[in-house]
C-alpha cells in the first residue's frame, strides 16, 4: 500500500516527537533511484575548527577506551524527493570525522551556519522480524560512540561503493549490516521493504528505515548473532512480540531506553502491518503517556 504524500503535511514532514518524519510509504529496490554527486558539503572555517576538535576529543575517548575509531568515507544525503511512486535520493561523498563534528556531537551548529554545514550521513535501520513473529532490536554496547546501552535496531550507514561509476545502493547495505551484526545471510532473507525516510529530532541525521523478514526463529537469530562479525556493537538483543499491542506497550515501557530511530522503526513497521488508524492512534497514545 502506498501512502498519499499529501498525508504528511508541510513540505512533507511531519513532527513525530523523537524523530521527523519525511517519507512514508512502501518502496522495493527498484522503487528507490540512487544519483551520484560529487559537490561537497558547504562549510567555512568556524565550522572546519569544530569539526576538528570534535574528532580530536573522540580520537583520544577511543584511545581511553581501547575502542576502534576511522575516517571512513560515509554518503551525504543531499536531497530526496518522492515521484511516480519512486524515492528520488542524491548521494554525495562526506567522511566520519565530518559526522562526528557536526551531527554526532554538535547538530546545534545548524542553526548557526545554516543545514547545509551537516554531514548528514545515510544511515539506514530495520525491524527484522523472524518466522516465529517476533520483531528482533538490539541493546547497543557500552563503547558506541551514540547512544551506548540504547535500543536500537540492526543498521548501520550507506557507504560509497567499492567500484567507480556504481551507485551506492541502501538496500545492500541493510542487508550487509543485518550479516556483520547478525550473521544472517542475504539468502535467508524472505521479504524486505523500505518504509521511509526520517531525522532523528536530536542529531537531524537521515535514515531509511525497512521492514526485513528473516527465515529463522528468535532462538537461531540469537545463536547466530554470537558469531556475527559486529557482535560486539550490542550488549544483548532484544525481542519483541509482532503485535499491535505488544509493540504499543513495549514502546511505553522502554521509552527513555528507546532512540529516537527505534521508535521510529517500530511505529513505521506498525503502519505496514495494522494500518494508518493504529499507526496515529499509537502515537497519539505514546505521546499522552510519555
Amino acid at each position: 500500500m502506498h501512502h498519499d504524500p499529501s498525508e504528511l503535511g508541510l513540505n512533507g514532514t511531519r513532527d513525530c516527537g523523537t524523530f521527523f518524519l519525511d517519507v512514508m510509504d512502501q518502496f522495493t529496490p527498484d522503487e528507490v533511484v540512487v544519483t551520484w554527486s560529487d559537490h561537497p558539503r558547504t562549510t567555512n572555517d568556524s565550522v572546519e575548527e569544530l569539526i576538528e576538535k570534535s574528532w580530536q576529543d573522540q580520537t583520544r575517548r577511543a584511545q581511553d577506551t581501547a575502542r576502534k575509531i576511522f575516517n571512513g568515507q560515509l554518503c551525504r544525503l543531499i536531497s530526496h524527493r518522492c515521484e511516480n511512486a519512486h524515492l528520488n535520493l542524491t548521494l554525495g561523498p562526506v567522511s566520519f570525522r565530518e559526522f562526528i563534528g557536526t551531527n554526532a556531537t554538535q547538530a546545534y551548529i545548524r542553526h548557526l551556519h545554516g543545514p547545509e554545514v551537516m554531514a548528514d550521513p545515510l544511515g539506514v535501520s530495520a525491524a527484522v522480524c523472524t518466522s516465529d513473529g517476533l520483531i528482533v532490536l538490539g541493546m547497543r554496547s557500552s563503547n558506541m560512540i551514540q547512544y551506548a546501552g540504547r535500543i536500537h535496531p540492526v543498521g548501520g550507514t550507506v557507504e560509497p561503493p567499492a567500484r567507480s561509476g556504481d551507485s551506492p545502493d541502501p538496500f545492500k547495505a541493510i542487508l550487509d549490516e543485518l550479516h556483520e551484526e547478525t550473521a544472517i545471510p542475504p539468502e535467508k532473507v524472505s521479504s524486505i521493504v523500505c518504509l521511509g525516510l526520517v531525522r532523528d529530532r536530536n542529531t537531524v541525521q537521515p535514515e531509511l528505515i525497512f521492514d526485513c523478514h528473516v527465515d529463522c526463529n528468535v532462538v537461531t537469530l540469537f545463536a547466530s548473532a554470537a558469531t556475527a562479525p559486529d557482535a560486539a556493537e550490542h550488549s544483548s538483543m532484544v525481542p519483541i512480540r509482532d503485535h499491535p499491542g505488544a509493540v504499543v506497550s513495549f514502546m511505553e515501557q522502554h521509552f527513555s531506553q528507546l532512540t529516537p530511530v527505534t521508535m521510529a522503526t517500530l511505529l513505521l513497521h506498525g503502519l505496514r502491518h495494522w494500518g494508518s488508524g493504529w499507526f496515529a492512534t499509537a502515537r497519539g497514545y505514546l505521546r499522552s503517556v510519555i
